[in-house]
């Protein structure tokens, strides 16, 4: 397992960024940044900085300080294993069903499966969902007032 160091310096370096530039995005000084990378100082960001890194680059806070799972907020990365599960598990027609309902109504199981995998994502792949909920709720409520005319 590599140390934090050097967790934080390709974090660093994947993103282009100088010392400085880390630090400011992250609101430290340079020097802790340097500290935190040095061969020679055992120094280690304290819990204000790892989540502010944590949040402001998307990583989680395991594998900042363990190492462990992918760099990304939450086992995003796997997120298309999850999905390839998820429709392996649906017939091919419950994708070209036209509302939740009439998924929900033919597969019980399906809610369960999007909202068990949805946990696994990450903060943006959340928001993206959440956005296409909302989008699609609004697809469905404008379907069923076009479907049933003002008496």
């Amino acid at each position: 397992m590599k140390p934090i160091k050097d967790r934080l310096r390709q974090l660093r370096q994947e993103n282009g960024l100088t010392m400085a530039e880390f630090a400011k995005k992250i609101s430290v000084s340079p020097g802790n940044v340097g500290d935190w990378e040095s061969e020679y100082r055992p120094s280690i960001p304290g819990a204000k900085a790892l989540i502010s890194i944590s949040q402001t680059f998307d990583v989680s806070l395991d594998w900042l300080l363990l190492g462990q799972l992918p760099p990304t907020a939450s086992p995003c990365v796997c997120r298309e294993q999850h999905a390839e599960r998820l429709s392996e598990n649906l017939p091919p027609s419950i994708w070209e069903k036209n509302s939740l309902q009439m998924a929900n109504d033919q597969e019980p199981d399906l809610l369960h499966s999007l909202v068990s995998s949805a946990s696994l994502l990450c903060k943006k792949d959340k928001l993206i969902l959440v956005e296409l909920a909302a989008r699609l709720l609004q697809l469905d409520r404008q379907v069923a007032a076009n479907s049933h005319p003002p008496s």
